[in-house]
């Protein structure tokens, strides 16, 4: 494990008043920015481009609030300060949470990490969610009744002005794949059978057997692809209908399959009621066309899996680091953020949760939570949700509560996460 980055040169280190200084580049002298000179008034943060909500690759956070731009830096200006650190505590055996604030040149930072040693007997750390997929609830609602709760952080994106559902996989210890899609939104950490931790690339393979003109595209998500086909059963919650579709009425087919044989094949989409067995929904022409040779009575077995053994899983939108190489290139809006990484050397999952939009800390662009991950010794690690999202919640002097300062003010209600357990 290597805990600071190989081209980095630590110039200076002193301890005054309880507060670490350092520098981690090489730093020269700068002005100070235009508008703190002369008592010049501050100017309003420029912000980023609103993303489009159709298009979830556009997104920074699910709330889609377009994020304060980062100011420039010259080489060598991205020095950290000064360093306090506010808490540091051993949650669990193998489990230790710090807090600590930075200075830097863009700003002031609150950081909060969780480590924890995945080997350490009794630890389990696995996929958090509610009794259905689009189940939305705070963090500390998600993981209170888990025995041997540890601690929790919110987990992938998702649907926050519709279904409220996750844009992408989720999978728990024990249980059976709860939601997914075959490609888009597949970057996720997962753990296989053997204990074997993965951060990369996780497609779904669906399939209707004797019918491979059907493609799966969806299970359990927000919405079915253009040209596409999902399934959706009792896990996903009520339905919802054109929410399915993005209110596309034409070119769209539900089909009903209870017991392995179908029952219904109809033009209208049901809304607002439960799943009984299962159903498939297409969305466009071809699509549309061959769900409709599937007539009243005719057997069909359908399968969702992810590939490979794999135990627990959870997606986010993009992978920060590879190989302890920095694969995000997005220096430019500042959020508050939510990371998690594997440290492979130490055999530690490592969750990083910065706080943003507040005057104490900026939050952090995805180059930043990327240098800080891999600072932190992580290989590899994959940025989860953030904005008001973003959210710690872990046991200290034995009760559950919020550590870090979510953007909203409270707790938001979102559908998944991950949780860290103890069970000796």
């Amino acid at each position: 494990m290597r805990r600071l980055l190989p081209e980095l040169l630590v110039v200076a280190l002193f301890v005054t008043a309880g507060v670490v200084v350092y520098l981690d580049e090489p730093s020269e002298p700068s002005k100070p920015p235009a508008a703190q000179q002369a008592g010049a008034a501050p100017s309003t943060p420029r912000r980023g481009p609103a993303p489009d909500p159709d298009d979830p690759t556009t997104w920074q956070t699910s709330d889609q609030v377009p994020g304060e731009i980062a100011p420039p830096l010259q080489p060598g200006q991205r020095a950290v300060l000064s360093r306090t650190k506010r808490f540091s505590y051993k949650a669990a055996p193998g489990v230790t949470i710090t807090g600590w604030d930075s200075r830097t040149r863009r700003g002031p930072v609150r950081y909060y990490v969780m480590r924890v040693k995945w080997r350490k007997p009794g630890v389990v750390v696995d996929y958090a969610h509610g009794n259905r997929v689009r189940k939305r609830q705070s963090v500390t609602s998600m993981i209170s009744g888990t025995k041997g709760i540890v601690a929790g952080i919110n987990g992938d994106f998702f649907d926050i002005s519709d279904t409220g559902a996750p844009l992408g996989i989720g999978f728990d210890q024990g249980g059976p794949l709860l939601h997914a899609l075959d490609s888009g939104w597949n970057n996720a950490i997962s753990v296989n059978t053997a204990g074997k931790w993965h951060v990369g690339d996780l497609p779904m393979v669906g399939s209707v057997d004797g019918r491979p003109g059907i493609k799966i595209t969806n299970y359990n998500s927000p919405r079915v692809k253009i040209n596409g086909t999902g399934i959706y059963d009792w896990r996903f919650g009520r339905a919802a209908g054109l929410g399915w579709t993005d209110g596309q009425r034409r070119q769209v087919r539900c089909v009903q399959i209870v017991d392995g044989v179908v029952v219904s094949n109809s033009t209208t989409l049901p809304g607002n009621q439960g799943i009984k067995g299962i159903w498939l929904i297409a969305r466009g022409d071809k699509p549309e066309d061959r769900l409709q040779q599937l007539k009243v009575g005719t057997k069909v077995n359908v399968s969702r899996s992810l590939d490979g053994r794999v135990a627990m899983a959870i997606t986010g939108n993009a992978l920060l680091l590879k190989k302890r190489q920095l694969v995000t290139f997005d220096d430019r809006e500042m959020h508050p953020r939510t990371a998690v990484g594997v440290d492979r050397d130490d055999k530690e999952l490592i969750f990083l949760v910065v706080d943003g939009r507040q005057s104490f800390s900026r939050g952090h662009t995805m180059v930043e939570l990327g240098k800080m991950m891999l600072r932190l010794g992580a290989e590899d690690a994959l940025n989860l949700d953030g904005g008001g999202s973003t959210t710690l919640a872990a046991v200290r002097d034995g009760k559950l509560q919020v550590l870090n300062s979510p953007s909203d003010g409270v707790q938001r209600s979102v559908p998944n996460g991950l949780e860290v357990i103890y069970r000796p």
